[in-house]
């Protein structure tokens, strides 16, 4: 959990800034000292902003401004921090920084920030997730559909991610996958294995008329003798 500004001002006192010195792990924070003990440590661009400097008088409500500064500071680069190992939707990035032990107005308050610069872009993430589950993981719509919803994302920003999620590229990955990953059982017992595909392909989030007609591709193409089974799109409804 974060440590808030009004919890850290009770352990520091105002006073003189007696040293400042860049602490050795992290090359943009600084340690400072008021009246020869430890106080705070504030990243580069607050001290800067607030020109800390050995020798300067800092009174409480100077503290107080300080320390808010500090935590919007840590809760802009934590964000950065998880924006770095993949692409996040507005909701994510507030929910985590919460997570993290931020307050809710200062989460909203860094998501804003980011979305203004640019960092934080629902649409293209609902866009690049949604090409993402199709092509890369093979999922159907109604998977990509309702992981699009637990991201949080605006119906708008759904809607407009699914029109690249076509039918007929659909039924090309769900043909794809069904050949690929059932080929052996398919040769061995065709009527089983087709069961096995139809459960399989509902649980990927693909349609009943999706699943309906890769089972029937899969039977003119002559997997297996039963090639009179009919293939009933409600049966994976």
């Amino acid at each position: 959990m974060c440590e808030t500004p009004e919890t850290m001002e009770m352990s520091i006192k105002s006073g003189i800034i007696s040293k400042i010195e860049r602490q050795k792990r992290a090359a943009h924070r600084y340690n400072v000292y008021i009246d020869d003990t430890f106080a705070l440590a504030v990243h580069e661009d607050v001290l800067i902003k607030h020109r800390l400097l050995k020798g300067e008088t800092v009174l409480e409500d100077d503290l107080k401004r300080i320390l808010e500064a500090e935590e919007k500071s840590r809760a802009y680069l934590d964000a950065v921090r998880l924006l770095s190992s993949r692409l996040r939707s507005e909701h994510e990035m507030r929910t985590r920084l919460v997570q993290k032990g931020y307050g809710i107005e200062l989460a909203q308050e860094t998501t804003e920030r980011l979305r203004q610069e640019g960092y934080l872009n629902d649409q293209l993430f609902a866009d690049q997730l949604a090409k993402q589950r199709l092509q890369s993981q093979k999922k159907g719509r109604n998977w990509i559909k309702q992981e699009l919803k637990q991201k949080g994302l605006s119906k708008d920003h759904i809607a407009q991610a699914m029109e690249q999620v076509d039918e007929a590229t659909e039924y090309q990955m769900a043909l794809s996958l069904a050949s690929k990953r059932y080929a052996s059982e398919l040769a061995k017992d065709p009527l089983k294995a087709k069961r096995k595909i139809g459960g399989f392909l509902m649980r990927r989030g693909y349609a009943g008329s999706i699943v309906s007609k890769v089972l029937s591709q899969l039977k003119s193409a002559g997997h297996g003798a039963e090639e009179e089974t009919d293939w009933n799109e409600d049966e994976f409804e």
